[in-house]
């Protein structure tokens, strides 16, 4: 129990009103408020009205619900009252989502401190007012960049690793855990060695040790071939490329890992064809000096337009079921400009070679027409349209050839054009001139 001493110590309702006490507590940045036993604002700085879009001394006098929401007011007021049969210095809204209402009737997230203020009128409260909107603007900015980052980490095909300088594995994508078989719980706290195959595991360590002496951009597929590790032990091919980054005061290596697999069985098909070329090539140069009238065509082997100029006129008598199907690969002119004449002709060569595998019926023959065009004789039972569908299955996918040339190596992608022309409903002058279509077509 205070003595009559004690209380005349405390400042009274005239003393909280008083010039002096404003002129304090106006130079405080933050917003205060303080409420009497009756739930009445006694004072308000000129920062909580300047917040709250109040002129001078408009607050004073009014109920503290009128800087509340309507929806929030029950629980407010309730709030309140457990805080006067308490009163502790205690942070409001711990955990909570707080809002001020100005007097324009908008709202605005705050966060609020209350302290008990004892007055020679009873325990007041002191409320300490923060506007946060532009602290909540920036932490929903900063949450929209990081899930733009994580979507794009976890979106793109290639395997995405971070390391520590210690070696050992921090964060991982999807795609390095299709890449390599693992779930993410696997491998985060792992040596990166756990990817790499156990012959190579030695020399990588003293590799990375001196990547992160010296930390740099290394771009992918530069001087070695690199292999990694699935969970299943298989090895297979691989380009890594690295970065660095810095977290803080710790710097981190950043992988780029992509499974390349496919390029390199691409690379070896392509050392394949390259030596059939040669040798149909030299096989064609022997066969002419035995036939001057040879009209085979010296890269394919493939029969040429004199023979199936002949062929069609001779198929024109009995028409029936007999189909002409023109291939053209567009834009060869722009390859052969690109990759050159020999790179060009290995493209070519290769076409032709997936075409012939597509020709499945008996009597089934194709020819060369010219440089990038190709016609074929089909005989089927089966109506034009079915033909169409047949055609267009077997060649309306792309084709994927990988080139080297003299300034790097490329994956073609080639479309071929396509047109089934039925015999018996189409002339042969129409038959040739849509077969020049096709033709330039390569040519552009």
């Amino acid at each position: 129990m205070s003595s009559k001493s004690d209380d005349r110590l405390l400042p009274s309702p005239d003393d909280i009103r008083s010039p002096v006490f404003r002129r304090v507590l106006d130079a405080v940045p933050t917003g205060l408020v303080i409420v009497d036993l009756a739930g009445k604002i006694a004072f308000a700085n000129t920062t909580a009205e300047g917040m709250l879009l109040y002129e001078r001394n408009q607050l004073q006098g009014q109920s503290i619900q009128a800087l509340v929401p309507a929806a929030g007011r029950p629980e407010h007021s309730a709030r309140v009252d457990a805080f006067l049969k308490n009163p502790v210095r205690r942070s409001m809204g711990m955990g909570r989502e707080l809002t001020a209402l100005r007097r324009d009737g908008t709202e605005f997230p705050v966060e609020i401190g209350l302290n008990p203020l004892p007055t020679s009128d009873g325990t007041w409260v002191l409320a300490s007012i923060v506007d946060v909107t532009e602290w909540k603007r920036l932490v929903m900015t900063s949450r929209e960049q990081h899930e733009r980052v994580r979507a794009y980490w976890e979106a793109t095909s290639e395997g995405l690793i971070t390391v520590d300088i210690s070696g050992n594995i921090e964060m991982v994508n999807k795609a390095t855990e299709r890449i390599f078989g693992y779930d993410r719980a696997e491998l985060v706290g792992q040596p990166i060695e756990i990817l790499i195959p156990e012959v190579y595991r030695g020399v990588h360590e003293e590799k990375r040790a001196g990547y992160f002496a010296e930390p740099k951009l290394r771009p992918m597929g530069i001087g070695r071939d690199l292999y990694g590790r699935r969970k299943d032990g298989t090895q297979f091919p691989v380009e890594v490329g690295l970065n660095e980054a810095k977290i803080g005061q710790r710097t981190i290596a950043i992988g780029f890992v992509t499974d390349i697999s496919e390029k390199r069985q691409l690379q070896e098909q392509s050392a394949v064809l390259e030596t059939l070329v040669d040798l149909q090539q030299q096989l064609a140069t022997s066969q002419r000096k035995d036939a001057a009238n040879d009209d085979s065509d010296p890269l394919t082997g493939l029969d040429t337009r004199p023979v199936f100029d002949k062929a069609l006129e001779k198929a024109s008598v009995d028409p029936k079921g007999l189909n002409v199907v023109v291939y053209s690969i567009p834009r060869m002119e722009q390859m052969r400009a690109r990759f050159g004449t020999k790179m060009a002709d290995r493209i070519v060569f290769f076409v032709s070679q997936y075409i012939g595998n597509t020709l499945k019926g008996e009597g089934d023959q194709l020819y060369r027409w010219k440089d990038s065009t190709f016609v074929a004789f089909i005989r089927r039972d089966s109506s034009a349209l079915l033909v169409d569908r047949e055609v267009t299955e077997a060649c309306g996918k792309k084709l994927e050839y990988f080139v080297d040339h003299a300034s790097g190596s490329s994956l073609v992608m080639i479309a071929l054009s396509v047109k089934v022309l039925p015999l018996a409903q189409v002339s042969l002058a129409e038959i040739t001139t849509e077969i020049e279509r096709f033709a330039r077509l390569g040519a552009q």
